[in-house]
């Protein structure tokens, strides 16, 4: 009986030849192109979702990740040139030049994530930075949320000075910079047990192997958990031990709520291949609440401390006897299961303490969301009318000397309305609290700055003489008047005498859209 198929993974020749260079060519062709255009419509959806700009950081992310990827491509394919075109790939400089240039790009991409995500890395009192120095080391880590293998391949190569192996599974090849650098260090991609054909090398065998070939400055990774610790799985798992006729462990599994009960087959193959390596006993809490893309989404930005702690234990106090090694690595899920309930507790308190003020501010934080999104539409409809690809639009009869009169006029209308606002100019509908300007323009009209911003974009569109771009006028005038009858509504909070001095001024022009 075959097995059922996962996301099929095409040839090596199509993952080099089309899928890599496709990403690069998104990098520099497309994305900045549709970059601003997208920013700035995440920007204005994401006032109406629940969340911090939680759109706009989802799309930073991506955007960012598309390059970063083209970048590390780009910087693969040199390598493979100066590498005589691959034939030297396997030696020892060519390899420790892909362990930096891993290095150097998990530190960026970490970079960004503290960035857009507000994620902060703790290292809580890590072993690894007094012990197992001089001897491989085998990195056995609980595995639960979204990229906490790249946390601690990213620590072992910025932190510890330790060149990483890791098994993971083959669908991770469909990301063109994974692939091509994991197929020139150290590294195995294995097929999930239900989709693997018979005889295929499972993830004991492909630890084993890396383990092997371990140096003193090596380490292998691994999650003998297989997957993000989640219910329904820590479930089937307790259920499969009391099947296979393993009350006991069964019984400690059920005593560990945050963990699921380890596979004892990689951490055994790599303790087999490597006897005199240390290991290694990871824990972390922080995302382990992200199982799914729905719970990513509810978190952003995901605002969380990722803490880390590590034990380590020396070649000499590892049993020998396989069944004492199996009890032995319960031992340690015991103690990691613990610590992260202890964490648990200590997150509960903040998260408590903090709650009063996240209410507290949340009003504000909506406000500065929609008063932001205002500002971003403003300025995409203003480069709009500036830039518009020509090619893109129909042409009308178009008139530069006038237009560029218009332009001037307009330009002169926006900067003495500026000079008369004064302290009270702001890009923000919110008034800024310095008082209600009523002299000089703003005697005749109560918003001449968007009179001179229509009036520049006006002349801009008899220049240019494209039909597109005299949409674009239009939209931006209705999206003034939209955004004029929420500011007047803060105004009118704001300052008492605004009802009054609305009704005997005009809106955009004089005489004209007074109040009444």
């Amino acid at each position: 009986m075959r097995p059922p198929r996962s996301l099929r993974l095409p040839p090596v020749w199509v993952r080099r030849l089309v899928i890599a260079p496709l990403v690069v060519f998104l990098a520099v062709a497309v994305i900045p192109a549709v970059m601003l255009l997208a920013a700035a419509v995440a920007g204005i959806v994401s006032w109406a979702l629940p969340g911090r700009l939680r759109l706009t950081r989802v799309f930073a992310m991506a955007v960012f990740y598309v390059m970063w990827d083209a970048f590390a491509l780009v910087c693969l394919f040199a390598l493979w040139v100066g590498s005589g075109f691959g034939l030297l790939l396997r030696r020892p400089s060519f390899q420790e030049a892909h362990y930096t240039l891993a290095s150097r790009l998990l530190a960026l991409l970490f970079w960004q994530v503290r960035w857009t995500l507000r994620l902060d890395i703790v290292h809580e009192d890590s072993d690894l930075d007094r012990a197992a120095r001089g001897l491989p080391i085998i990195v056995v880590s609980r595995h639960a949320g979204p990229g906490d293998s790249f946390v601690i391949v990213e620590a072992l190569l910025n932190r510890f000075d330790r060149d990483p192996m890791i098994v993971l599974k083959d669908t991770l090849q469909w990301d063109p910079a994974i692939d091509v650098l994991l197929h020139r260090i150290p590294a195995r991609f294995v097929t999930p047990r239900r989709y693997r054909r018979s005889g295929a090398a499972g993830g004991a065998d492909a630890v084993g192997q890396l383990a092997a070939g371990m140096d003193d400055d090596d380490a292998v990774l691994i999650f003998p958990e297989g997957a993000n610790a989640t219910p329904r799985r820590r479930a089937s798992r307790i259920r499969a031990l009391r099947e296979a006729g393993h009350d006991a462990l069964a019984d400690r599994a059920e005593s560990m709520p945050h963990v699921m009960p380890p596979h004892v087959g990689g951490v055994m193959a790599a303790m087999e291949a490597c006897p005199r390596a240390a290991v290694v006993v990871v824990a972390h809490t922080g995302l382990e609440r992200l199982s799914t893309i729905r719970d990513v989404w509810r978190e952003l930005p995901v605002d969380k401390r990722i803490t880390m702690k590590g034990w380590t234990a020396m070649p000499e106090e590892i049993p020998a006897d396989v069944e004492d090694r199996t009890t032995w690595l319960f031992d340690w899920w015991e103690r990691v299961d613990r610590w992260i309930g202890e964490k648990d507790e200590e997150v509960s308190v903040a998260a408590e303490q903090g709650m009063h003020t996240i209410r507290r501010m949340r009003l504000l934080d909506r406000q500065a969301r929609i008063d932001w999104a205002l500002v971003a539409t403003q300025a995409l409809l203003f480069l709009g009318v500036g830039f518009w690809p020509p090619q893109w639009s129909p042409d009308v009869p178009d008139a530069p000397i006038p237009g560029l009169a218009v332009v001037v006029l307009g330009s002169v209308l926006l900067a003495v309305s500026g000079l008369h606002l004064g302290r009270a100019l702001t890009p923000l509908p919110t008034p800024n609290g310095t008082g209600l300007v009523a002299k000089g323009l703003y005697r005749w009209m109560r918003h001449p700055v968007y009179t001179g911003v229509v009036t520049i974009c006006a002349g801009v569109a008899v220049a240019r003489g494209e039909a597109v771009v005299w949409a674009l006028v239009l939209v931006l005038m209705v999206f003034f008047e939209l955004k004029t009858r929420l500011e007047e509504s803060y105004l009118r909070g704001a300052y008492e005498g605004y009802e009054e001095y609305a009704s005997r001024t005009g809106k955009f022009v004089p005489f004209l859209g007074r109040r009444r």
